[in-house]
């Protein structure tokens, strides 16, 4: 999954795009900031710990700050604040409890009227 987001955050950055991806835990924060320092070696991904970095901010916490163009969700439920988001984006993996609170969050976004688009890249993305 780390390659993953590397490659969105990347893509995102490259196209003048600020992004909050937002995470469970400071501990995921950690692991994702030390995982864009040695993700490609010859390109830059600007990015920092926390809401008041961008164009790309790593973060934990229950407030988006001033972020309000993608959200990558990597909670199991959505955020209250979702809807300022131009952009939400949901990532699902291999963990049956997570899985089932990602359908449930599709569900809600359908059920509201929200455009959606399904990508499955497991093949590209294993491990």
């Amino acid at each position: 999954m780390q390659a993953l987001l590397c490659q969105l955050l990347q893509k995102a950055q490259s196209r003048g795009q600020q992004v909050l991806c937002l995470l469970p835990s400071q501990a995921a924060v950690d692991t994702l900031d030390d995982h864009l320092w040695s993700y490609n070696p010859t390109a830059f991904v600007p990015h920092g710990k926390g809401v008041d970095q961008a164009p790309i901010a790593l973060s934990c916490a229950d407030e988006p700050g001033e972020h309000h163009q993608i959200l990558i969700n990597l909670l199991p439920s959505i955020p209250t604040w979702f809807s300022r988001f131009e952009r939400v984006i949901e990532i699902i993996y291999q963990d049956e409890k997570f899985q089932q609170s990602k359908r449930d969050n599709f569900l809600f976004y359908k059920q509201r009227g929200y455009h959606l688009d399904f990508h499955d890249v497991s093949d590209k993305f294993s491990g």
